[in-house]
Parts: C-alpha cells; sequence; structure tokens
C-alpha cells in the first residue's frame, strides 16, 4: 500500500470515528464562561453592563486568544496540529517512527506534531517537545473509555492533517508526500 492510500484509510477511519463522536461528551469538556445563574447578582449586573458598552461603541472587547499548540517551554506562536495516529503500535516501532518524523520536522513550517497513542512512553514523548494526546487500555468496567476517548480525539482534531505511523518509518519521505498543505 503506498503511503497516499494509507493516509486516505486513516483520513476515513478518523472521519468515521468523529461522525460517532458524543456530543455531551464534547460540550462537557468545551471550555466556557459559567452558567449566569451561578454567578452573584453583582457579577450579572457586571456583565450587562459590558455587554451594554460594548454594543454601543463605548467599550473594546477583549480578543479571543487562540488556542495554543504549542509547548510552554518552545518558541513561536499560532502553529496548526497535525495529527500522528499511533494507536496500537508497538514502543519500539513508535521511537523509530518519531525519530523518522523529527528528521522531517524543519520541513513543517507553522505545524506542530500531536502523538495520539497508547504507549506510555512519557520521558521520551518529552524530550520530543509534542503534545502527546494519551489513549491508556483499562480492564473492566472502564474498557470503553479508550474509544470513546479516539472518538473524542478524532472530532477535536477533525481539521487537522493525520498521518500514519507508518510514514515516519518509509525511508526518502519528502514533506511534500505527506499532505500536509
Amino acid at each position: 500500500m503506498t503511503l497516499a492510500e494509507e493516509i486516505e484509510v486513516l483520513r476515513r477511519q478518523l472521519l468515521k470515528l468523529a461522525s460517532e463522536s458524543e456530543p455531551l461528551l464534547a460540550a462537557r469538556y468545551a471550555l466556557r464562561f459559567p452558567p449566569p445563574e451561578q454567578l452573584s447578582t453583582y457579577r450579572r449586573f457586571r456583565l450587562a453592563v459590558g455587554h451594554t458598552l460594548r454594543a454601543l461603541g463605548l467599550r473594546s472587547s477583549r480578543p479571543i486568544e487562540p488556542w495554543l499548540t504549542g509547548l510552554r517551554h518552545q518558541e513561536g506562536k499560532g502553529e496548526q496540529p497535525f495529527i500522528i495516529w499511533a494507536i496500537g503500535a508497538d514502543r519500539d516501532v513508535l521511537r523509530q517512527a518519531c525519530r523518522g518524523f523529527v528528521s522531517l520536522q524543519n520541513a513543517w513550517s507553522g505545524r506542530i506534531p500531536v502523538l495520539v497513542t497508547d504507549v506510555a512512553d512519557f520521558a521520551y514523548f518529552s524530550r520530543l517537545g509534542w503534545l502527546v494526546e494519551y489513549v491508556p487500555t483499562l480492564s473492566p468496567p472502564a474498557e470503553h473509555y479508550a474509544t470513546r476517548k479516539a472518538r473524542y480525539l478524532a472530532w477535536h482534531y477533525r481539521d487537522a492533517p493525520a498521518l500514519p505511523i507508518s510514514a515516519g518509518l518509509r525511508e526518502g519521505v519528502r514533506p511534500e508526500e505527506l499532505l500536509l498543505g
């Protein structure tokens, strides 16, 4: 199977997972302001006055801060994430693939890798400086957690390009072949 075919198979798999995601789970963990009924009367009054002043143009709105994909100790802002889907990979194979992705990373300006894995090798991953989404395999009664989290991650990163782990294992792969745009 060619690399382009593997990427397309992974893309279809992630779209299927994202379509099966639970909207209530995403809504539960969304970052949002507390509901008005939980606020004090004074705070609700202050919010109403602020909304009115902004509507009249007498007060400026604070700009929405973008979600930063980089780690705090890394330079740069505004990078777009891309996914390395490595669920079900062996630890040694995953390390070898990560070394392959690191060698290609210089060509990915404006992109930061997000590794989705079920391998708990956090010391190695932290040295890479990548974001890691860990999907643990749990025993009953929590065995369905991994599936739920994989669906949530596929939904959360639905607009980001995704690469299979095999892309990091291939020799002589050019960044253009990886379709990161």
